[in-house]
């Protein structure tokens, strides 16, 4: 058993062990309650969503976009920020947020009454469907089609983030930590 991991967290495990197992979806158990989910879609082909069991709540993450320096339209990212606050009105289940590099991620929370089958579907669902409609338009107004044409800025833009950590964290952690 990991230190500081509560019997919550071990009954939660179980539950997401099973759940992700009967949906069929691709995913890898990193540690007692803490899960990283492949999603996959037609515009963007691969996703990594982080499922942390927490004595709350599921936790859930998933990188969307990096925001680099320098190459935005107007080098300021606050018509994105703005964009995404206005998006986040008609969000339920997770909302866009950014990070200290200003990278953009959809973080969420799932009661644990919430975790069964149905009510999971559900957010993997959300979580790709707004990664499939919303990300070409979050390229758009941070880049315009500067992506076009320079294809090493793409790349990076791209970049599905799987390997970053910020400093200080575990290598299984997800970008913060959510287990309270």
């Amino acid at each position: 058993m990991s230190t500081g991991t509560g019997a919550v967290v071990w009954e939660l495990d179980g539950r997401l062990l099973g759940l992700l197992t009967d949906l069929g979806v691709p995913f890898e158990r990193v540690d007692a309650g803490a899960y990283v989910v492949e999603l996959h879609g037609q515009r963007r082909p691969r996703t990594l969503l982080w499922l942390i069991a927490g004595e709350q709540a599921v936790q859930l993450e998933a990188f969307v976009m990096h925001v680099i320096a320098g190459h935005l339209v107007d080098d300021d990212p606050g018509r994105v920020h703005a964009h995404l606050l206005r998006r986040n009105l008609g969000l339920r289940t997770v909302h866009y947020a950014t990070d200290d590099v200003g990278d953009l991620f959809l973080v969420g929370s799932l009661p644990h009454e919430s975790l069964h089958e149905g009510g999971l579907d559900v957010v993997l669902g959300e979580v790709l469907s707004l990664l499939e409609t919303d990300g070409p338009k979050l390229q758009a107004l941070a880049y315009g089609d500067r992506l076009e044409h320079d294809e090493a800025l793409a790349a990076k833009v791209r970049a599905d983030g799987a390997g970053r950590r910020p400093a200080g964290t575990p290598d299984w952690s997800p970008r913060r930590d959510v287990r309270r």
